[in-house]
C-alpha cells in the first residue's frame, strides 16, 4: 500500500460524501474534518499516536453509522481504515 494509493481512497471518500444526499450537515461537517485530519496524518513524516488512534475510531465509527442508509460511503471509509492499516497509521 503507497501513500497514492491512499490518496487515491481520499478522492474517492470525498467524492462519496459528495454524492451523498441525505446526511446531515453536521455529519457533513464531521467527516470532512475526518478526511482532513486523515490527510494531515498520510503526509506527516511524525505520527501522534493518539491522533491516529483518533482517526482510526472516528472512521470506525462513521463506517458503522452510515453502513444501511449509505452504504458506498461505508465502504469508502472501511477502505481507508485498511489502507491506513496497511500503512501503519
Amino acid at each position: 500500500m503507497t501513500k497514492d494509493t491512499l490518496r487515491e481512497l481520499i478522492v474517492k471518500l470525498h467524492e462519496e460524501l459528495g454524492a451523498a444526499r441525505s446526511i446531515d450537515e453536521q455529519s457533513r461537517v464531521l467527516l470532512r474534518q475526518l478526511v482532513q485530519d486523515v490527510e494531515d496524518l498520510a503526509g506527516s513524516d511524525t505520527k501522534s499516536s493518539e491522533k491516529m488512534d483518533s482517526a482510526a475510531g472516528q472512521l470506525r465509527k462513521s463506517a458503522v453509522e452510515f453502513e444501511t442508509d449509505h452504504p458506498k460511503l461505508s465502504m469508502a471509509l472501511g477502505e481507508l481504515m485498511d489502507a491506513l492499516g496497511k500503512l501503519g497509521i
